[in-house]
């Protein structure tokens, strides 16, 4: 008679050993006590994960393949479209970042239960990076105007966004690797993934894209074995108590790291690239994040001396208020833009106001200047109206324009006699924590200071076919495209702002 599958799962946590010769030297050595044998809730055999697998991937294909033999993905709201391109690298980056991970769990934790939960993992997170491809693959084919999707990752490893990115997802790969399971299991999985696989496609389902919308449902259906493994390991490393302070230093650390980035990325794209529009992002943030994670691990964490992380009082402010910032943001950035972005109208205005009050006295007059400037023939752009491009976060990578627009919290600091620029407390908080890890790498306006903004855009390679037209339009018109040409005749110099 066939063993049940729980004492199959626990015959194969038997084929372990003791290698003769010495470990490996660890790429990231941990700072935790681990104890070697931990929980693995799903007890999951994989010849049952590759049947489940499998089946969620014909489902997957399945509405791809229906929307293109319908023609349904042409219809796709046009500022979904533009939003995908953004969007779709990005959680290329996250799923890649994620895979990184999985590994490195596995070849430094020694812990049998935990490592098979790992290995799960690191095939969810290849078969999500391959979903993503599949997607934009599809929307090349049947778009209304792909152009931009073309260019994937590339194009966000060389836009300012892409260090956004690399910031909020490379400490779940590069990292101590109980911090790589805090930042990624605990805080990613757990507290963000719902938001942007769960809440984010009902925007999509909302602005005719079916296709993405099941993608994403099927994604999530394999994110809480991830949110098991976070739960597990941090059980596992918290039954030791000299373990809790490193635990609650790292969980304070990731939540606010991950909410720079996820928080506004997601936000940015719910409710600036769509015009069908189910929920405002706080709320859905109230639901998955406050309610759900907060809720839950306060509950399994607290009796061990953990607390809720630090600065959630901030995050909650920052939900209210930084995603317009940056939403305005990447509009003056245009030109460098590989998607296109919309002007906002009347409807729009009257949404913001009666979901954010007091959203119209700061950004419907910017909004309103960008539309206006929206026409080549004008010849300028909302950019030349601001007083300066403002630095980015050497730590979050955002605009230090937040978290409100109208009130940054921008400090300037000198370390190792390079000056630096941090948006906030949290990120100077995490800074001072280890600069080493934050000061490798410049920023966008370093690497271009001096340049003129149409030499910057040849640079990026962000034309179209004929190597003239941007790629990246202040309008989602077929008529009054910038070029290049229109771009260097307005004559605008890139600044670094932290050169003087």
């Amino acid at each position: 008679m066939t063993a049940p599958a729980t004492r199959t799962h626990d015959l194969t946590k038997q084929y372990t050993w003791t290698p003769s010769g010495p470990p490996p030297a660890a790429v990231f050595p941990s700072r935790y006590q681990i104890p070697e044998r931990g929980r693995d809730p799903f007890k999951l055999l994989f010849r049952d994960y590759a049947r489940m697998e499998v089946e969620k991937d014909l489902r997957v294909q399945a509405a791809m393949e229906a929307a293109a033999s319908a023609r349904t993905t042409a219809g796709i709201e046009p500022r979904w479209v533009e939003g995908l391109k953004l969007a779709l690298p990005i959680t290329a980056e996250a799923e890649y970042q994620a895979m990184k991970g999985a590994g490195l769990l596995i070849s430094s934790i020694n812990n049998p239960e935990l490592q098979q939960g790992y290995a799960a993992q690191a095939l969810d997170e290849a078969r999500h990076l391959q979903l993503v491809g599949a997607l934009r693959r599809h929307y090349l084919s049947h778009a209304s105007d792909p152009d931009g999707l073309q260019y994937g990752s590339r194009a966000l490893a060389r836009h300012p966004i892409g260090a956004v990115a690399r910031a909020a997802f490379a400490p779940n790969s590069v990292n101590d690797p109980i911090d790589a399971v805090i930042a990624l299991n605990v805080v990613l999985e757990t507290a963000y993934t719902n938001p942007l696989t769960v809440a984010l496609p009902q925007v999509a389902a909302a602005n005719g894209d079916d296709a993405y919308a099941t993608a994403y449902l099927s994604i999530q259906s394999d994110e809480v074995r991830h949110m098991a493994n976070g739960h597990g390991t941090l059980r596992a490393v918290a039954e030791i108590p000299e373990n809790i302070p490193l635990v609650q230093g790292s969980l304070d650390r990731a939540f606010w790291h991950q909410h720079q980035g996820a928080d506004t990325a997601t936000a940015v794209a719910a409710e600036y690239y769509v015009r069908n529009r189910p929920w405002a992002y706080r709320d859905a943030w109230e639901e998955w994040v406050v309610d759900d994670f907060i809720g839950s691990f306060s509950r399994r964490f607290g009796p061990f001396g953990l607390r809720e992380p630090a600065r959630l009082a901030d995050v909650a402010r920052g939900v209210e208020s930084q995603h317009h910032a940056v939403a305005i943001g990447l509009a003056a950035l245009w030109p460098l833009n590989f998607f296109r972005t919309d002007p906002l109208d009347a409807a729009d205005f009257e949404w913001f106001e009666a979901n954010y009050p007091g959203w119209s006295a700061v950004y419907q007059p910017l909004w309103e200047a960008y539309a206006a400037l929206s026409d080549p023939a004008n010849g300028r752009l909302l950019l030349q109206e601001l007083p300066g491009v403002p630095p980015f976060c050497q730590v979050c990578q955002l605009p230090c324009i937040v978290p409100r627009f109208e009130e940054p919290e921008t400090r300037i600091i000198e370390y190792q006699g390079t000056r630096y620029a941090l948006c906030s407390e949290g990120c100077e908080v995490n800074f001072s924590w280890n600069p080493r890890s934050y000061t490798s790498f410049g920023t966008f306006w370093s690497r271009y200071d001096g340049w003129d903004l149409a030499d910057v855009v040849l640079d990026l390679g962000f034309l179209r076919a004929d190597g003239r037209t941007l790629v990246g339009q202040p309008h989602l018109r077929s008529e009054g495209l910038w070029t290049i040409d229109d771009i260097r005749a307005i004559g605008v110099t890139i600044r670094d702002p932290l050169a003087s």
